[in-house]
């Protein structure tokens, strides 16, 4: 079974409030309540005590100073709710000010080790997460970091950010077997598009399709008209007169917002008719208005299913008084994972074994599992773009098949 890590109920809040804890397991009700020591800067050069008295120590590195502390502030705070749901009397949460800077995280690290971290949480970036990997698996502390970068994974160190990967591969899975074939992807250059171009490669060769067309475009071109002029071949099928004369029945486009709304109509523009040709996306259409171009209708993207997020967010408003940002989930999830764990016993800690345990756990943005790879897989929703709204059209699982990334 999976075992959840977040509430279904909207009580309770900071500070030990009274809410139902996650399904798999309660806690006594007359014990202390879990601890959250505030948060430090670090200090390599002072060795704490090694620590054995039967607590478990989590350490939380986020940018809690700097440019990006209101996101940081949100990661301690989801945290801090996982904290008071899930986690009993011998469970210890630290913050730990990494200023978003990878040589202020590797201070921060070597100080959280230092005072018997069991397990580190965080940090945000892949730069950051690159800078502690070494101490932490020097000192065999597994990491569960917030990035989404799949090149820091591995060797102790899980990432558990939304992977470009999962979405382009339920996306084409769902289209496949409504009858599409052949695939285009017009993306931009940037590590992000790259990633994505690949998975589709990758995704489409695994399902026996075929990805046919592959593009790139400088982000930074103010004009995409001449780009998509050429990738639409118009010029082409109108010396053919044969302007449905493409080679692909879909394409993905790893864009959002304001770009992405831009690219619709371009497309249309040259002749490439959102009701002949499906057009794909990822979880970047899931935010804004995009819904609303209406030459983004039709199209299908791959993204969390929202039940247990919008019931998190109502959680996070009431006990803090904001709207959380989307990343703010996943420190919410790490923590309340640690503490699930930590509840089972401290036999095994937090071993491989445990944090990839084949049937997962069920978050804030659905069910989601740790890989030996240092990867995550996540059960996701298909979405369409009608009407102006979107709608789910195939919904997120609630439970995992045997693992989909080896």
């Amino acid at each position: 079974m999976l075992a959840a890590v977040i509430l279904a109920g909207c009580g309770g809040s900071r500070g030990g409030g009274q809410a139902e804890g996650p399904q798999t397991a309660s806690p006594p009700p007359a014990q202390a309540e879990p601890i959250l020591l505030p948060p430090i800067l670090p200090d390599p050069g002072v060795a704490g005590p090694q620590f054995d008295d039967g607590r478990i120590r989590i350490a939380l590195l986020a940018p809690l100073s700097g440019r990006e502390a209101r996101v940081g502030l949100a990661l301690q705070n989801a945290a801090e709710l996982a904290l008071f749901d899930a986690a009993d009397e011998n469970f210890i949460l630290r913050p730990y000010d990494t200023a978003g800077d990878a040589q202020r995280a590797e201070q921060a690290v070597q100080q959280a080790i230092a005072e018997g971290a069991d397990l580190i949480l965080g940090p945000l970036f892949s730069t950051a997460t690159t800078a502690i990997a070494p101490y932490a698996r020097a000192a065999q502390v597994p990491v569960i970091s917030f990035s989404n970068d799949e090149v820091v994974a591995g060797d102790g160190v899980y990432v558990l950010g939304f992977l470009p990967r999962d979405q382009v591969d339920r996306v084409v899975r769902y289209a496949e077997v409504q009858g599409i074939t052949k695939y285009a992807t017009l993306a931009p250059s940037t590590p992000y598009g790259r990633s994505v171009a690949a998975a589709l490669q990758d995704s489409t060769r695994a399902h026996g399709v075929e990805t046919v067309k592959v593009t790139f475009y400088d982000p930074t071109t103010p004009d995409l008209s001449p780009i998509v002029k050429q990738f639409s071949e118009q010029e082409r099928r109108e010396r053919q007169q044969r302007l449905d004369d493409l080679p692909y029945q879909a394409i993905l486009l790893p864009e959002g917002g304001a770009r992405l709304r831009a690219l619709g109509p371009m497309l249309a523009y040259y002749d490439i008719d959102h009701r002949q040709i499906r057009l794909l996306g990822t979880a970047q259409w899931d935010a804004g208005d995009v819904a609303t171009e209406p030459s983004l209708g039709g199209g299908w993207y791959a993204a969390p299913g929202e039940e247990s997020r919008i019931a998190f967010e109502r959680r996070f408003r009431d006990a803090f008084g904001s709207t959380p940002p989307v990343i703010a989930g996943l420190a919410y999830d790490a923590t309340a994972l640690a503490a699930i764990l930590a509840r089972e016993g401290k036999i095994g800690g937090f071993s491989a074994a445990r944090l990839t345990a084949d049937d997962g756990f069920a978050g804030v943005n659905g069910i989601f599992r740790l890989r030996a790879n240092g990867l995550n897989e996540r059960g996701l929703a298909v979405y369409e773009i009608d009407g102006g709204m979107k709608r789910v059209i195939d919904p997120a699982p609630q439970s995992f098949a045997p693992p989909l990334i080896n």
